[in-house]
């Protein structure tokens, strides 16, 4: 098979996860659709990481969960890319934000989203449940079951681990959401800029935090995915 056949694959793949994802969203007034379908063109060029991630937050936003909070982050993040790059085109602080930054950071941010469903899916399952796990802790401190030391350190070992999980689905929810801000408020200054004819005076700082955010983010899964937090016993 050529490389021409695999680019094709790819793409009806891409189109079709799209198409899944748009559906899937079950939109039902000019935000919703917006978004839904801002999400479904994300998952053209990057559907192994983004089509799970917006299936995922879809399910998650029809049940009250927070992974729809972090899809929904992501969302804004790439609708105000595009309008921020679009806001540049063919003006003189066009390098402030290209297509090429635009496209690694949505790329980082795909990452995150998928990072953050994959935790909160986890999370769900009914062997991760924080309460059950504390409930457990205080039966075997109670002298519940003839249990020992040895099972008492199981059970704080199997809480602590719980809670740490929590903890790092969290982390990414919220660096999600203040990325999702902080590229807002670039988008709405380069809009200005450019409609006003005006400088892009502080923009270099804001292009700075988004960045250093983005690293932090590529970082933090990195890291994750390498096992630098240190193991979990079991």
């Amino acid at each position: 098979m050529s490389l021409r056949d695999l680019a094709v694959l790819y793409l009806i793949a891409g189109l079709a996860c799209a198409v899944a994802v748009y559906r899937g969203a079950r939109p039902d007034g000019h935000g919703a659709r917006r978004r839904a379908a801002l999400s479904a063109a994300l998952c053209v060029p990057l559907w192994p990481i983004w089509a799970p991630v917006a299936l995922t937050a879809g399910r998650g936003e029809s049940g009250g969960r927070p992974g729809g909070a972090a899809g929904e982050a992501a969302s804004r993040v790439l609708g105000a890319l595009r309008e921020g790059v679009s806001a540049c085109a063919g003006t003189s602080f066009e390098a402030l934000l290209s297509r090429e930054a635009a496209s690694r950071i949505e790329a980082e941010v795909a990452r995150a989203a998928a990072r953050h469903a994959e935790l909160d899916a986890l999370l769900r399952q009914s062997g991760f449940d924080e309460g059950a796990a504390a409930a457990r802790v205080a039966e075997i401190e109670r002298g519940g079951g003839g249990a020992g030391a040895r099972s008492l350190a199981t059970a704080h070992l199997h809480l602590e681990n719980i809670r740490r999980l929590r903890a790092m689905r969290d982390r990414d929810a919220r660096a999600l959401e203040e990325l999702a801000d902080l590229v807002q408020a670039l988008r709405t200054q380069l809009v200005l800029a450019r409609f006003a004819g005006s400088s892009v005076e502080g923009v270099g700082g804001i292009v700075s935090e988004v960045w250093a955010r983005v690293e932090g983010l590529g970082a933090a899964i990195d890291a994750h995915g390498a096992g630098t937090e240190g193991p979990i016993a079991t």
